[in-house]
Order: C-alpha cells, then structure tokens, then sequence
C-alpha cells in the first residue's frame, strides 16, 4: 500500500483545495466575460453599454471591451457573492449535504454494532469519531462528508446495513474514514459548493440578461428570440465547461486510495471486495442531486464511452483488480455479470452470518 502514496495524496488534496478557494473568484469573473463576449459576438454590444449600465474600458465598443467593462464594472459583485456563498457553504456544509440525501443522525443507542465498528477502526489510528447518519432506503452505498471535526460525518443507508456482513460492513466503514483522513471530504465539499455557485451565477446572469434585453428585441419577431436562445445556450456551455473543469479537480484515484485505505485498516481486502460486488448491484439513491452522488462509495459507471471520461468513479471491476493486488479474492458464490448474489433482506433483530448481535 505505500506504493499508493496515502500521505503524498493527502498533501495534494490539501493544496488542491487551496488553490481551487483562490481560483473560483476568478472562474467566476471568466463566466462573466465570457458570456459578455459572446452577447458582443451576436450583435449586442452596441447597446449593451446602455442597457447594463456599463462604462467602456477601451472605448471601442467591441465584444472584448464589453466583456472587459463587465468585468471591470461587477468584480465587487461577483466577489462579494462568491465570498458569503463560501462562507455559507463552509458553515453549514453539514446541513445542506444531509438534507439533500435525507440522511437522520443515529446515536449510539440507537446503532450500538455500528457505532462501535467505526469507533473502533477510529481508536486505531487515534481519531474522534465522526458523526453517524442513516439514509432510509433499499439502495445499497455510503458517504463520508464534513471539512473538519466538528462536521465529519459517516453516513450508509438503511439497505447496506440489511445486506452487509459485519466484516464488510467494517470495510465500507473504513473505506469513508480513508476519505476523511485523506482531506477528500474537503475537496469535494469545495467542489459541490463551487459547481452549485457556477449554476446559480449561470442563471442569475442569463435572467439578467433576458430581462434587460427584452425592449430591445421586443418587435423584431423570430430574430430577437433566436439572440436570446443563442445567449442563453453560450451561457449554460461555458458554466457546464466550468464545472467540468472543477469536476476533474476530483481524482479518481480517491477511491482507489480509500480502498488500500480500508484494507490497511481492516487487514480484509475480500471483505472490501464483496462489499463492493454487492453495493454494485443496487447502488443508485435517486433523490439525491448529481453534484452530490460523486460522494458515494459506488456511482453506476456511463453508458457511452463518452460520458464515462467524465465519471468520478473508476469501474467496479478495475476497484477489484486493485485490491486483489492488495491480496483480495473474489468470493466464489457470483451472480449473473460477475456480481456477488447479495443475500435475502434480514427481518428485523436477525443474525447476520458471523455476526453476534443484530444490525437492526
């Protein structure tokens, strides 16, 4: 496992952190004078100066000098929103990251077995332990949230701990507590804040600009309409390019160094692996936005080959390769497409196979 380099990808995550809290201003100011360009391009420069209240920087009335004065004439703006929507993003991460999944917090007489496996993997390496969250559904997967100790956070839903063994249940639990200790909770809490403030801002400039057009179009028929679908199609491409860009910020190596990270702590890579095999089979919570399913254990992989370059995830199958270089094996008892049959759903206060007390 040192050959992953868990401690040189902690030190990455940080500075990539950092970095992204110093460019998002700046992104943000690039969409602007973007879209302003791109509304000179189609004819709207001339009188956009008047329409928006903008003093020219150049003087030349160009799509350049519109783009530049936009920038020029809100970069307090854009600043100042960009600041309060980190600054709420930071403080109440927690919060907004648990209500879109619907995750209820459970204390430990509430989930005494659960409790006490992830606090026992956190005494061995001498963390507090994090909050615990339950998601009621079927589906079957996890995540790990928070930006520092008081907003660390393990949340699985109610079909893992149906479905899941002890031991594999241990696996899921540690391969959460890697991302916490690699900083990859941070990272991609940044990125979720940074991706929904790209989509706001897109919006918001795109209702801006559709409401101070309008007179001018007004009675120029199909025209008028078709600058306005050109301005709003340039202005959702370049804040889905953004998000894109912050998107590949997000290594999938993550999840490979969660794994090792979950084997190094648990010393059971099959147990991973079965983990995994199962959680593949119903993965999918669908309430939950797509900004923030990146954060899960599993996300299913895309259909075209396309969009797979744009996945956050690496494919189960390259997951398993990788931990049975760690030692794994891949249990014998397989399902249709290679996947691991889970066992039937467990009523209520039975024993799971290997286990001493009930998951409930």
């Amino acid at each position: 496992m040192a050959q992953l380099g868990l401690t040189t990808y902690r030190l990455n995550n940080n500075i990539k952190s950092t970095v992204l809290l110093i460019l998002f201003p700046f992104l943000l100011l690039l969409l602007l004078a973007v879209i302003f360009f791109a509304f000179g391009l189609l004819g709207g420069a001339p009188d956009a100066f008047g329409i928006f209240g903008i003093a020219p920087v150049l003087g030349t009335g160009s799509p350049l000098d519109l783009a530049l004065s936009a920038v020029y004439a809100w970069w307090p703006v854009v600043i100042g929103i960009a600041a309060v929507w980190v600054l709420v993003g930071f403080l109440f991460n927690d919060w907004i990251i648990h209500r879109a999944t619907g995750a209820k917090a459970v204390t430990r007489e509430e989930q005494p077995e659960l409790y006490n496996l992830l606090e026992n993997l956190c005494i061995s390496r001498g963390l507090k332990v994090p909050r615990l969250y339950i998601v009621d559904t079927d589906a079957m997967n996890a995540y790990a949230s928070g930006i520092d100790e008081k907003s660390y956070a393990v949340t699985v839903t109610s079909g893992l701990l149906r479905v899941l063994s002890r031991d594999e249940l241990e696996a899921v639990l540690a391969h959460e507590l890697t991302h916490i200790m690699e900083r990859d909770t941070r990272l991609l809490i940044v990125t979720v804040v940074f991706v929904g403030m790209i989509s706001f801002l897109t919006q918001l400039l795109w209702r801006s600009m559709r409401v101070a057009t309008f007179t001018r179009v007004r009675g120029k028929g199909a025209g008028g309409v078709m600058i306005i679908m050109l301005i709003a199609a340039v202005a959702f491409a370049v804040g889905y390019m953004l998000a894109l860009v912050l998107r590949f910020a997000i290594s999938r190596r993550r999840e490979y160094q969660a794994d090792a990270g979950s084997v190094d702590l648990t010393k059971n890579p099959d147990a991973l692996i079965s983990a995994l095999l199962k959680i593949s089979q119903n993965p999918v919570v669908p309430h939950v936005p797509s900004e923030v399913q990146q954060m899960f254990i599993e996300t299913p992989p895309s259909r075209s080959a396309l969009a797979a370059l744009f996945d956050t995830h690496p494919p189960i199958e390259k997951r398993i390769k990788v931990l049975e270089e760690l030692g794994g094996h891949v249990p014998d008892r397989l399902g249709p497409g290679g996947s691991a049959q889970p066992p039937p759903p467990r009523a209520a206060g039975a024993l799971p196979p290997g286990n001493k007390s009930p998951w409930g």
